[in-house]
């Protein structure tokens, strides 16, 4: 059976497997609430309708206007919860992931319980984590999901808000089937630190699993901390997290659109160095 883990260096906890779609399920809620918005629906279709790739199927659709906007609408939807990751949009040629706009949708508009489903959702798997100091903060946000009904009793919730609390003197990191830390997630920090100039992979592997765990788990973090660019470590000041290219939805509905997407994009950079020329 599939599980998200939480451990320190002390001690784990799981969440069941069965957990995860859930998670997709919120960010997918937030992101339908927003998809069929009623207000000004005929606009807003035609913003994303004016978005679509050339060659994406609902140019096959008839334009978004009267009675049939609700239904493209429906089809919208249906499309960006695709499990397969086709852009759903492009702008100067440039294609615009889907995955982060779903995501990115749920962190701008979704509660904690939400935005923490998000990034476990997204980065259970890339080893997300939270310092020691926020360890309390997070158990409260998982106290929220459960008294609000977003996450469901029997899950392993609770456990993991008993872990969190448990102490404040080290992190917490989540994986997803994979224990932490592992040898190819430390290698690079750990391998640095090895006598041999040019070790052997095969050499450091069988090293790596010599290596009390104590050890093994400061190599993790280690590394783990160092990967900065991913923003991994969850924290409280993540209102304005944003995955990949940092665009939801709602960046595609606003009235300042291109100017927003031409920013994001780093393409009004680009305009400008050409006028200069």
């Amino acid at each position: 059976m599939s599980f998200i883990q939480f451990q320190d260096i002390h001690e784990t906890a799981r969440l069941r497997g069965t957990e995860r779609p859930r998670m997709l399920d919120l960010v997918h809620d937030v992101m339908t609430g927003v998809l069929l918005g009623q207000r000004a629906a005929g606009e807003r279709a035609a913003a994303l309708h004016q978005l679509l790739p050339d060659d994406h199927d609902l140019r096959d659709f008839p334009a978004p206007r009267g009675q049939q906007t609700l239904r493209w609408q429906w089809e919208y939807l249906r499309a960006a919860q695709s499990f397969f990751d086709d852009p759903i949009a492009t702008y100067r040629g440039l294609d615009i992931e889907l995955a982060p706009l779903r995501l990115n949708t749920a962190m701008a508009l979704g509660s904690d319980a939400v935005k923490l489903a998000a990034r476990l959702y997204a980065q259970c798997e890339l080893n997300c984590w939270v310092e020691g100091s926020h360890r309390s903060w997070l158990a409260d946000v998982i106290d929220g999901g459960l008294t609000t009904g977003l996450y469901r009793d029997g899950g392993g919730w609770q456990d993991i808000a008993v872990l969190l609390r448990r102490r404040d003197d080290c992190p917490v990191v989540a994986s997803f089937g994979d224990g932490f830390p592992t040898f190819w997630g430390a290698c690079p920090a750990w391998s640095a630190t090895s006598a041999n100039s040019e070790p052997d992979e095969e050499d450091l592997s069988e090293a790596w699993e010599e290596l009390p765990s104590t050890e093994q788990w400061q190599h993790g973090m280690q590394a783990l901390s160092s990967r900065t660019g991913l923003g991994l470590e969850i924290r409280p000041d993540w209102a304005s997290y944003r995955f990949g290219h940092e665009l939801s939805f709602l960046d595609l509905l606003v009235e300042d659109r291109d100017a927003r997407l031409e920013r994001t994009l780093g393409l009004a950079s680009q305009t400008a160095e050409a006028d200069q020329q």
